[in-house]
């Protein structure tokens, strides 16, 4: 009997398209070594994942490297830190509404005990979904979620069993009463391997229906 869900956000609940990011900050004059693994944009990304740069410190320092790789057009209109904000939130496509009336009804299931959001995300990602559509639209954050969990207030990611084991703890939940949904097979394996039941959701898999939602 599941009585608790936990839900990744990107590829789960928000659609997202990564690309839109690396595009729009190469066309701004960044490297695109830059972003690839090993690159020191990469690195402070993660960094920002995790919770130890600021939004500020994190934009202001992209936007530094595009004015230090400037080309014709950083020259003529530089890099300014909201160009940043801007071309990082580009990744958030949206939430459809049919997923989130799905999470009002789940919540509301007779046996469904919690609620939860577990995510690898940053403060400016997290503040686009709520602006937009978890607390828009006469939407209020806790109409969907009983508990979140996100990667920069924790300082853990996935696929690192802490943050799994943090969420069981803080939710009083049986991991083989939970499921978890995520789009990356490594995340899921993961919180198998802690227990929990998973969904792992690709593009053949419609969770809104596998849930019977």
């Amino acid at each position: 009997m599941l009585k608790n869900y936990i839900f990744d956000l990107g590829g789960v609940l928000l659609d997202i398209r990564m690309k839109n990011a690396y595009e729009r900050f190469v066309a701004l004059g960044l490297p695109p070594a830059e972003l690839e693994p090993g690159g020191s944009v990469y690195k402070l990304m993660e960094d920002y994942q995790l919770g130890f740069v600021t939004t500020p410190e994190f934009c202001q320092q992209i936007a530094s490297k595009c004015a230090t790789n400037s080309n014709t057009r950083c020259a003529a209109s530089p890099t300014t830190p909201r160009d940043i904000e801007d071309a990082w939130n580009s990744i958030c496509l949206g939430v459809a509404d049919r997923k989130l009336q799905a999470l009002r009804r789940l919540r509301k299931m007779e046996g469904v005990a919690s609620v939860s959001l577990l995510s690898n995300t940053n403060e400016l990602h997290w503040e686009c979904c709520c602006q937009n559509w978890f607390n828009a639209n006469g939407n209020k954050l806790e109409d969907f979620f009983d508990k979140i969990f996100l990667s920069q207030e924790l300082h853990l990611q996935k696929p690192d069993p802490e943050i799994f084991r943090t969420a069981i703890r803080e939710l009083g939940a049986s991991p083989a009463e939970t499921i978890f949904l995520d789009d990356s097979p490594v995340n899921t394996a993961a919180a198998a391997a802690c227990g929990l039941q998973m969904l792992t959701v690709t593009a053949d898999i419609d969770w809104v229906e596998m849930l019977g939602l």
